[in-house]
């Protein structure tokens, strides 16, 4: 019975993990963003991890 619940588990938990990697490397995070973080699920987390932040241009 808990197995069927066992991939959106694992789906969850790395959406909350891509969330918080974004947060600590001060990453944006918009809705667009969100979206393509829970489409492919587990697999973002390489993407997020990638990600470099933007650059703060001081005038």
């Amino acid at each position: 019975m808990m197995t069927t619940y066992l991939p959106a588990l694992v789906w969850s938990l790395s959406a909350f993990a891509c969330l918080f990697i974004a947060k600590r490397l001060s990453l944006k995070t918009t809705a667009v963003g969100a979206v393509l973080v829970a489409l492919p699920g587990p697999l973002a987390i390489p993407f997020v991890l990638a990600a470099k932040p933007d650059q703060c241009k001081l005038a």
